[in-house]
This record gives C-alpha cells, structure tokens and sequence, in this order.
C-alpha cells in the first residue's frame, strides 16, 4: 500500500490529498458563489492543516460539509438570507481534533465514580486526603450499607508514599460497604476486604492467567491489588446501570470531549454491551460526535463476521476494527519490556520485566484472520517485547500468505526502539503515542519504572516522524481527561509534573502535534477523504481556539482554550454554553 508523506513542518504535502488552490484563498469569489451556505465563519485565522502555510480567513458550511474556503469577502459571497454568519475576531479554526485512541464509553462509565486523580485533574495527593475524598463521596451520596462505592484515577506515582493503598486502608474509609478503586492507567484496581471477600480473591487464590493478585507477607492474602486479568472477578460484580441511566451517561462524555475540541471519539475496548448502547443512541440521534469503536477481541462476540467492520462510515457510528491487548501499563509496571524495570515493584524478582497478555499464536491467529477479512488491528503495546512481538508475528504472517494486513495501529508505543520503528514501517505498523505520559508519568518512569535513558525515549515521535511513519498522538480517556491542548504541549515541550523537560531530542513541533491530532488521526482509522483538513467537500468538523498555537509560547499551549466545537456543521460546544 502507499502511504502518505511523513508529518513535517516544512511545507510537504501527502500524495493524493487536495491543497488549497492559491486562487480559492484569493479575496476573488469561487465559481461555486451562488450556492448559499449555511453557515459562514468569517475574520479568523483558517489553519487548513493541508501545509504549514495554508492560511485562509473564512469558511462557508453546507449541509455539514465545507463548501468553500478563503478570503472573507470571497465566502461572504455565499450569504443569503437564512445564513448565519460568526465573525470570529481574529481566533483560530482547526480541523476538529480527533481522539486517535480513548474508551468514550468507559469514561461514560466513571462520570459518577469519586475522581481520586492527582493535580492537575484533581486534588488527591497521599493516602490521607484518597481517603477523606472517598468518606466526603460517600456521605454526599448517603450510600447504604452493602452498597459500592467506586473510584477512579488514584496514582501511585503522585501519591506521598508513592503506593497503591491496600485493603486496610480502604477498609479504614468502611469496612461494609464493598469498595474498589481502579488505578488512573485502568490496569490495576485496588480493593477493600469486603470487596475481595465478594469476589472470592481474598484467600489464597491462583493468579489467573495473565494477571496478579499481590499479596500480603503471608504469600497468601489478597494486599487489595488486582493487575490486570486479576481485576475482571471483581468487576463482573460491580452493579449495572440501567440502558437509560448509561445513555444519560454517555450524552456527559460526549459534552466532555466536545468541551476539549473533540469531533471524533473512540470507543477503543468496546464489549457486546458497550457497542449495543452505542448503536442504540446513534440509532436515536443522541450521538453528537462521531465515534469509532474498537470491538475488544477477548469480548464474548457471537459473529464478528457478520458485522460492518471497516465499512465506510454511513452514520455517527462506525466500527474501526479489533482491538487486540498484548501488555499492561508502564507506569503501573505491568507493560512487557525487554530489560527489568529500573526499581521492580515489591515482592518481585530483581529480573522482573512486566508480561505478556497474548500467546504467539493466539496473535497470530488474529492477524491471519483479519487479513482474511479486510479487518484493522490496532494492538495496544506499551513495551518493547511486546512490540517486537507484534513485529515478528506480523512479519511471520505477512511472509506465509499473498495477503497481508495494512495500516495496524501500535497503541501507546512508549518504550519502542529506533530499530523497532524501522521495522515498523517495512510492516506498515502505524504508532499512536501516549505523548501526554511525559507530563503525568515522566517523573515516574526517569525515577522509578524505566530510568533516565529508557525515559528520555519514550513516545519517541521525532525518530517516527523522520523514518517517515504516520503517527498520531492521544490521551487514553479516561486514563487522562481527553485534554487536547494539554497533549499538544505535552508533545511539544515533553515537560513533567515536576517541571523538568523528559527526552527533548524526541519532541514535536507544534505544527507536527496538530497534524497528530488531525490529518494523521484520520489517516491511520482511513478517515482521511472525509476529516483532518479544512478542505472543500470534507465534513465540516471544526475547532475554534483563543489563540493560535503556531504563534504562542510553547510554552503556554496548554492554556490555549476552545471557544467552539462545529460537529458535521452543527456547533456542540462554545465556551460560554454547552448545547
């Protein structure tokens, strides 16, 4: 397959996507001028994202789709009576930004669950003030006796005494009611005594396979966290909402990732219950957003050849692909790495490296059966044995048959080598960076999980960018708010909690961060005929920002706020009014 050139900052244009012809930007009108727009967004600064350059100041909306794009007196050209026409005093219009990978309805999920997040998000910073949140949430919600109380976002990384609270110390929050909490990467969960009694992990239990349950210095004893396959007894018996209380749910997300510029989401874990609701509020007309949902390849589907997986998108919904899961999280030292972890969690071996999720053949399986149907594979791997597990599987695979898969997204690629990144191209294995880990882990992994060097090279975009891979960038909602300014900083600046800067030489510019969160995003789910640029035809997906972030400090990209989000021509979101 060919893909398109390289993200790059001077000027290149990808093969096959249209430009903006110097003679639209004129201040002459269009040939197209009597037909009448919808909408007209005039007096702004229009980064198309078609080149660093393409600059209009106006653009005309029809139907949901970008009718034209130019000077302002050229589109106003296209005013009628029914138009409304937005001055935009001079801010900036994006292509809408588009979530390259997220769980929107597992954030639907947690929009009532405690927030136990640190700062920024939230305020939660030791063992202590976990707690006091956790007894201020319980007694706001009066919740019975026997009932679950449910957290999200705790990180052992920021709290004071840098670990995970055990089951004493949420017994200490209420010994009867059944509590658990799910660590901020969604990896690991940290449980009362009550809630492992009720899941019957409390005494002396196997680890499941591809899990682990830590223990007490017993050996025996549950300590309250669960890692990663270890988690799912647990949270079979956390209690089901209602389809209505979880379509209200999903219209809050929706309003959160339109609060942040967002016009295409992803549902990137989705189950048989998860796609059902999805479908179900697209079917209504409640999907404000577009959505691309990943079906989760260990979910209980009945026939996944039967379903439109790939299809060109006919409505708000559409299914991307499968997600596979060949590791766990870095910062929760559950990721598969080639050398041990810098300092191994307690009561591991001193060679403890983190594991695998998938055998060789099961992964082999899935790419066989996808290259058989035409499906795409996003595979999330974190680690570099996991990377190169999925790069010699596929390159096992695409060397056995005629057919081979294309454009397989490596979600997360945190720890990835410059070698690996090679071979990733000759494998047409896209990454999708978790960039915004330097800001909330950098610290973390420099001081705790991968040491200095490995650190420095996490989300390695600049190495991917000039082998000429097509990467895209994300946020992992709700594993952090989907907070696109911020990640375009993060990426930009690679700055921590702490204020140091982590791996300088891997950054982004910040126009290679906008194509990321853009032209690149809906190239890698092939999307790109339809969204990433402000062009003539194209959906008319559009952010408006207070600010341009070609111009600023890089500084303070991340203060950079949205004014208004325009979904399929429809504003979802202004800054004074949420629709």
């Amino acid at each position: 397959m060919s893909a398109p050139k390289a993200a790059s900052g001077n000027g290149s244009r990808w093969p096959g996507m249209g430009v903006i012809a110097t003679s639209l930007l004129a201040s002459a009108a269009p040939a197209s001028a009597q037909v009448l727009a919808d909408a007209i967004y005039t007096n702004g600064v229009i980064r198309t994202m078609e080149a660093p350059d393409d600059v209009a100041q106006a653009v005309a909306i029809r139907q949901g789709r970008i009718l034209a794009v130019g000077a302002t007196q050229a589109m106003l050209a296209h005013r009628g009576s029914g138009t409304r026409v937005v001055d935009l005093q001079g801010k900036t219009m994006l292509p809408g930004f588009i979530d390259a990978h997220g769980h929107l309805s597992m954030l639907a999920g947690m929009v009532d669950f405690a927030n136990l997040s640190p700062p920024p998000v939230a305020g939660v910073r030791d063992i202590a003030s976990l707690q006091a949140t956790l007894r201020a949430y319980v007694a706001d919600r009066a919740t019975p006796t026997g009932q679950w109380v449910l957290g999200f976002g705790y990180d052992d990384a920021a709290l004071a005494e840098r670990r995970h609270p055990t089951r004493h110390d949420l017994d200490a929050v209420s010994a009867d009611r059944p509590i658990m909490l799910l660590h901020a990467s969604g990896h690991i969960a940290a449980a009362n005594t009550r809630a492992l009694e009720l899941a019957g992990l409390l005494n002396d239990v196997p680890n499941p396979a591809g899990g682990v349950i830590r223990r007490e210095a017993d050996g025996k004893t549950a300590s309250g966290i669960l890692e990663e396959a270890a988690m799912y007894r647990l949270m079979a018996l956390l209690p089901k909402p209602t389809f209505e209380q979880r379509l209200a749910a999903l219209q809050k997300a929706q309003h959160i990732y339109a609060g942040y510029g967002i016009t295409t989401a992803q549902d990137g874990a989705a189950s048989p219950d998860d796609y059902a609701l999805l479908k179900a509020a697209d079917e209504r007309g409640a999907l404000t957003i577009d959505v691309g949902a990943l079906l989760f390849f260990r979910a209980p589907w009945q026939d996944l050849e039967s379903m439109p997986i790939g299809q060109s998108r006919q409505t708000r919904l559409r299914i991307l692909g499968i997600k596979l899961m060949l590791d766990g999280s870095p910062q929760g030292r559950t990721a598969w790495l080639k050398e041990p972890y810098h300092h191994v969690p307690d009561g591991r071996a001193a060679d403890y490296h983190g594991y695998r999720q998938m055998e060789d053949a099961e992964l082999r399986g899935w790419i066989d059966r996808a290259a058989d149907h035409n499906w795409q594979l996003f595979a999330h791997v974190n680690g570099d044995a996991a990377m190169q597990q999925l790069i010699d599987v596929t390159a096992a695979a695409d060397a056995a048959r005629p057919k081979r898969v294309e454009r397989t997204i490596a979600i997360h690629s945190q720890v990835v080598g410059a070698g690996q990144l090679a071979r990733m191209k000759e494998l047409d294995i896209q990454p999708s960076f978790f960039a915004a880990h330097a800001f909330y882990w950098g610290d973390w992994h420099r001081d705790v999980t991968l040491g200095e060097v490995r650190a420095a090279q996490i989300s390695p975009m600049r190495d991917a960018i000039d082998l000429g891979l097509v990467p895209s960038i994300h946020n992992d909602a709700p594993v952090v708010p989907p907070d696109m300014m911020r990640l375009i900083w993060a990426a930009v600046t690679r700055t921590t909690r702490s204020g140091a800067t982590l791996g300088t030489a891997e950054a982004a510019t910040p126009y290679e961060a906008l194509l990321m969160s853009t032209r690149n995003a809906a190239w890698q789910i092939h999307e790109e005929k339809e969204k990433g640029t402000i062009a003539v035809g194209k959906q008319a997906d559009l952010v408006v920002l207070d600010a341009d972030p070609l111009k600023v400090d890089p500084a303070k990209l991340h203060a950079i706020k949205i004014d208004r989000t325009i979904s399929d021509g429809t504003e979802i979101y202004t800054a004074t009014h949420k629709k």
